[in-house]
């Protein structure tokens, strides 16, 4: 190694590619429940080619690692989609392919703008912009300004997509959302250190008028692609605890319908606000028969909104929230009135049979009306002895 800056890299490059191969073997292990976990593993996989070619630079010529860095360049260009396709299979908790056609076609075309550089001497292609053949000249800038647009509609509307809850899926919890977005931040990370990489290639940008040293920013750029790779590891590993219960993944599974949606998350809390309001002041869950059609024109809302507003921030659909505000109303008559009949407490709280109500009320509760009572009744003469 010449120099302390040179011995840096070496070790940067070697931590970051074993990180790189730590978190492949943890998504691949950890998740091997999560649909999605192919296009994250080989977002991984081609971030660590380019991370390798970087690392190899140390032990090879500089003329052929050049060339390998050329040839490999233009996977960068499949990191947007690969992330885009990764969010949706993962919302959606379903299988999709891991590249379109237009993925590939984004790929080729990449690769045929930079690809004289692979065949042009090496001497040619570091001469000054304005004695380089005009087909290099062409090729590099085309290949960047793809690569800044393309990456950018994705990374960035799915970006404002998060910071303003569009994203939230059906039956997700906070953690996984989390998670999700943990993610998002991170590979946004990498998306930026990868964009300042190569336009600082074509644009040479005056560190040195702003007195910061070109290495600091290196340092700078390369401590934090560490510090979001080990982020992202832990992220997975607290992750990985265990998948989501088959009633998350059947939720999940059916959120593609909102995809175009025009309910924003504001609208949607709205909606869930006025639900509660009727509920509590208007008792609407004892109307036996009361369906999302009824509720929606109480509260002057939509009912595929209402019901949106429900699966997608209550992770339940309509009637299991009815069903819920009918439970906790029965709980209620269960302790003011412990002498009504379990039957006429069921009548009461707007079911139809004392089966059903039993049912729900052990699934909500844990335990059957009878054991309600009956454990309200001790905790009281408890209370009362003391």
């Amino acid at each position: 190694m010449q120099n302390w800056f040179e011995i840096f890299l070496f070790v940067f490059n070697f931590t970051s590619t074993i990180m790189l191969v730590m978190l492949i073997a943890l998504v691949n292990i950890g998740l091997r429940w999560l649909p999605s976990r192919n296009k994250i593993s080989l977002f991984l996989l081609l971030f660590l080619i380019n991370n390798l070619v970087g690392f190899f630079s140390f032990f090879i010529s500089r003329d052929l690692n050049f060339k390998i860095y050329v040839c490999t360049l233009p996977i960068v260009l499949l990191l947007g989609p690969l992330m885009t396709r990764f969010t949706e299979s993962t919302l959606l908790m379903q299988k999709t392919s891991v590249l379109d056609a237009k993925a590939i076609i984004l790929f080729f075309t990449g690769l045929a703008l930079i690809l004289p550089y692979a065949i042009y001497p090496h001497s040619v292609t570091q001469l000054p912009d304005n004695e380089k053949p005009w087909l290099l000249v062409f090729g590099v800038n085309a290949f960047v300004l793809l690569f800044v647009v393309n990456s950018s509609m994705h990374f960035l509307k799915m970006m404002i997509k998060f910071f303003r809850g569009s994203l939230y899926s059906v039956g997700y919890d906070q953690n996984t959302y989390s998670w999700l977005k943990g993610v998002w931040i991170s590979m946004t990370f990498i998306w930026l250190s990868l964009m300042h990489n190569l336009i600082s290639g074509i644009i040479e940008i005056p560190w040195e008028k702003l007195n910061v040293p070109w290495a600091a920013i290196e340092i700078i750029t390369n401590i934090l692609e560490i510090g979001v790779l080990f982020s992202l590891t832990i992220l997975t590993v607290l992750y990985c605890k265990k998948p989501p219960e088959q009633p998350v993944v059947e939720l999940c599974e059916n959120s593609d319908k909102y995809e175009k949606s025009a309910l924003s998350e504001s609208q949607a809390k709205d909606i869930l606000q006025s639900i509660d309001k009727v509920m509590q002041s208007d008792r609407f869950f004892l109307d036996s028969a009361l369906n999302i059609e009824k509720l929606a024109n109480a509260i002057n809302s939509p009912s595929q909104y209402l019901s949106q507003a429900i699966n997608q921030y209550r992770a339940m659909n309509f009637y299991e929230l009815i069903a819920n505000y009918r439970i906790e109303y029965a709980k209620e008559l269960l302790i003011a009135e412990p002498k009504k009949s379990v039957m006429t407490v069921a009548m009461d709280a707007g079911f139809n049979a004392k089966s059903t109500f039993n049912q729900t009320f052990k699934k909500i509760t844990g335990l059957t009306p009878s054991e309600f009572k009956k454990n309200h009744h001790q905790i009281n003469q408890l209370k009362n002895n003391n």
